[in-house]
């Protein structure tokens, strides 16, 4: 009789095999939550986009997708409803404060008048058509 010598287990080719299906089995999961986590970023972004451009195209937007008082009224220290007149009186009161000839600061002044046109088209598009 010959004595078998059992082959010890496992051998480079069994560990080998082992060590790779363990990487698959961690790695995929850890790669599809990354890729998950990437994606939904992505698709957030790209959905803050098209709720951009919706509301600059739909002519009438629901109440409940409304703020309160838009930014460009804030900014005047305005609320909602308000109308064309009075847009342009807290524009000119707050532009006699903040004008650089008057000691003011440009940047400000620069941001307050872009709030003013965009609060005038605002209330302009908010108005009734008599």
């Amino acid at each position: 009789m010959t004595d078998y010598i059992r082959p010890i287990w496992p051998d480079s080719i069994d560990a080998s095999t082992i060590v790779f299906f363990t990487m698959v089995v961690i790695g995929l999961p850890i790669l599809g939550y990354a890729c998950a986590v990437i994606d939904f970023r992505a698709y957030l972004r790209s959905f803050r986009r098209a709720l951009v451009i919706v509301t600059h195209y739909v002519p009438e937007m629901p109440n409940w997708a409304r703020y309160e008082t838009p930014r460009c009224l804030k900014a005047l220290g305005l609320r909602v409803p308000c109308t064309e007149d009075q847009v342009k009186q807290a524009y000119r009161r707050l532009a006699q404060e903040l004008h650089p000839d008057r000691g003011g600061d440009t940047r400000r002044f620069r941001l307050l008048a872009q709030q003013f046109e965009q609060a005038l088209h605002y209330v302009r598009e908010e108005q009734p058509d008599l």
